[in-house]
């Protein structure tokens, strides 16, 4: 790395792709998470009585680590553990698989990404609390965000997997509101053939 007159003379189309990888890697964790949430937001609303007055609107203000709370015990409300079988540890895999992926989105979507220095290839810089409880400016592996979103969209395919599996064993796709929250129409953009 070398300094003329005050400005960085580094590799800037390493620094560029860099910041370019962080970001699609970060917008790619919200929307995978948020297609994990709304595979939440089906179980349950699947999962309750016709009459419940749990709604997609409440769903929306309620916690994710509640969401998946209200998922797990409405779910064993309406099934005992014999009459889920295998189905019991897929479900407990998948209440565990939820909240590792919380904490872990958190971890990153929180974090104070600094992608304006130089760092090597395929990583960038980001302040992060030590034990001292100071901060420290640490580099990132750009590798393990990507890796979190394979094991993000992974968890999404399990709970597909698992919803289907509820509905092929108890047929449980009674309730959704197919017209309104979760069988929306694709919203094509201007110009744009369907």
């Amino acid at each position: 790395m070398y300094m003329i007159r005050g400005t960085f003379t580094g590799n800037s189309s390493v620094h560029n792709a860099n910041k370019t990888r962080l970001y699609e890697a970060l917008g790619q964790i919200v929307v995978s998470f948020r297609a994990l949430e709304k595979g939440v937001d089906g179980l349950i609303t699947c999962s309750q009585d016709e009459s419940s007055s749990l709604n997609a609107l409440l769903l929306e203000s309620i916690p994710f680590t509640q969401k998946i709370s209200l998922m797990d015990e409405l779910i064993r409300a309406r099934h005992s553990v014999q009459e889920l079988g295998a189905l019991n540890q897929t479900l407990i895999a998948l209440v565990e698989r939820c909240h590792s992926c919380e904490h872990q989105r958190n971890e990153w979507i929180r974090s104070y990404w600094v992608p304006e220095l130089e760092a090597k290839e395929g990583s960038v810089m980001r302040l992060q609390r030590q034990e001292t409880e100071n901060l420290e400016l640490v580099p990132c592996q750009l590798t393990e965000l990507e890796n979190f979103i394979v094991v993000l969209n992974a968890t999404v395919a399990y709970l597909c997997g698992f919803h289907q599996k509820l509905y092929a064993s108890f047929k449980r796709i009674r309730n959704i509101p197919a017209s309104e929250t979760y069988l929306k129409p694709l919203q094509l953009v201007e110009g744009d053939t369907p």
